[in-house]
């Protein structure tokens, strides 16, 4: 059996042996010295443009046993106070850093460490559930570097990778992988968007921090880690965080277009019985009342083909496409109707922002990890559904979270039992022990989808 090399044991095993990362000719030592000459210089291009991230965030006990003997009151009931650590990465030589959401989610206080150890409060220009970007401002005395911007559409599975960032609060930590994978669509984070995985380590702390390649660009921020196994970390592909990014500083928010239709796969079965034999297309499931999709005149049973002008080749593509269309703005839709071409125009809707709730930070959470809301009658007709709860927060160290449960979400059944309404919702959450394995059935963006995991 061949031996597993990690992070930094890979790198170093590579340049022993004087091999390429995907094991092409061997070379000479002084090709292994060239590489780890790059590497530092890829390192020391980048670090300066890396700061640690420090929140503080006043929050209530959600449950526990009583007071211990002799403490302080207060931090039973609430009104202490939780640090958190992250990572940033500096875009502007002004003060704008980013990060991710989830760093700086509900703080009170945001404090930026810089290179040279000097810190400055930060706030925050604007923040993206969806996509897990934040964008701060600080106020420095002096320019700052800019980290350089890479190409994470020209990534290749196989190129080195290098992690940087502030894992358990350890500052300027530098982890090195190769790029594991692009094109991870199901991380629960943002259903549109594509990530990139790496088996460069990345721990709590490196969130926020960025992806390099071997000339010191970033073409990533790192994001999420698979606790459960070694060598799975994910990172947001620094196209998608600029675009973001961009938005934020304009508007303080992301604007994206909605249709009101639920979608599904066309497969060779489904084309074959609607009468589209050999199309490639999305399948519309349900159409929301009075959405955009219904004025427009789309039904249930269509098959859009293009958008915008566009092929549409899948669910995630079609919704990319939905997504970055300008709210306010008509698009046309080629479909297939009964078998019979047709095209149809829409004006697109905008969706529902989906902002940190900050009045729900001082609720407490339940078991699950999150705090859940009921669903009025009208809205349920208008979703059409017949009952469900609301997420109105998700505490982000919570088992919900990392399951992949988002604010805005709504929960139509756990473990397989129908959520009513709050009071059914309710009982079987108290039902849950710690430990168990539960499955959700989620409503997102007029899609379902099931979530799993363990609760806490």
């Amino acid at each position: 059996m061949m031996p597993r090399f990690p992070g930094a044991l890979a790198l170093a095993a590579v340049l022993i042996a004087g091999c390429s990362p995907g094991g092409g000719t061997p070379s000479g030592p002084a090709d292994a010295a060239s590489m780890q000459q790059a590497f530092v210089k890829a390192v020391e291009r980048a670090v300066p443009s890396v700061v640690n991230i420090r929140t503080v965030t006043a929050y209530p006990r959600a449950r526990g046993p009583s007071p211990r003997p002799g403490a302080d009151p207060m931090e039973e009931i609430g009104g202490n106070h939780e640090n958190s650590l992250g990572s940033g990465v500096i875009v502007a030589e002004d003060g704008l850093i980013v990060t991710n959401e989830h760093v700086i989610r509900d703080a009170d206080e945001i404090i930026v460490r810089l290179w040279d150890r000097s810190e400055f409060p930060a706030r925050v220009v604007g923040a993206d559930t969806r996509t897990d970007i934040a964008l701060l401002r600080i106020q420095p005395t002096a320019k700052l570097p800019v980290a350089a911007q890479g190409d994470s559409t020209r990534l290749k599975v196989g190129e080195w990778a290098i992690a940087v960032g502030n894992p358990f609060g350890l500052e300027s930590t530098v982890t090195v992988g190769v790029i594991s994978a692009t094109g991870r669509t199901d991380l629960g984070v943002e259903s549109t968007d594509d990530f990139i995985q790496t088996d460069a380590s990345i721990n709590p702390g490196n969130s926020g921090g960025p992806l390099l390649n071997t000339r010191g660009e970033v073409v990533g921020i790192n994001t999420a880690m698979v606790s459960a196994g070694q060598g799975i970390g994910f990172a947001i592909p620094i196209h998608t965080v600029m675009s973001v990014e961009q938005e934020l500083a304009r508007h303080g928010t992301v604007r994206r277009g909605w249709l009101g239709v639920g979608i599904q796969a066309l497969t060779r079965d489904l084309a074959e019985s609607f009468g589209a034999k050999g199309e490639k297309g999305i399948l519309v499931s349900r159409v929301v009342p009075r959405s955009p999709a219904e004025k427009g005149g789309l039904r249930g049973g269509d098959i859009v083909t293009s958008f915008g002008g566009k092929p549409v080749s899948g669910v995630k593509e079609f919704q990319k496409q939905v997504s970055s269309a300008t709210p306010g703005g008509a698009v046309f839709l080629e479909i297939l109707r009964e078998g019979k071409r047709a095209r149809v125009e829409l004006v697109v809707g905008e969706m529902e922002s989906m902002e940190p709730r900050h009045r729900a930070r001082k609720t407490a959470v339940d078991a699950l990890g999150l705090s859940a809301e009921g669903i009025p009658a009208r809205l349920l007709r208008d979703l059409g559904i017949e009952g469900g709860v609301e997420v109105g927060y998700v505490d982000t160290s919570g088992a919900a979270w990392q399951g992949g449960i988002r604010e805005g979400d709504i929960i139509l059944r756990i473990d397989r039992r129908p959520v009513a309404g709050i009071d059914a919702y309710r009982k079987t959450v108290g039902d849950i022990r710690r430990g168990n394995l539960v499955s959700v059935l989620l409503m997102r963006e007029g899609s379902q989808m099931y979530v799993a995991f363990r609760a806490r």
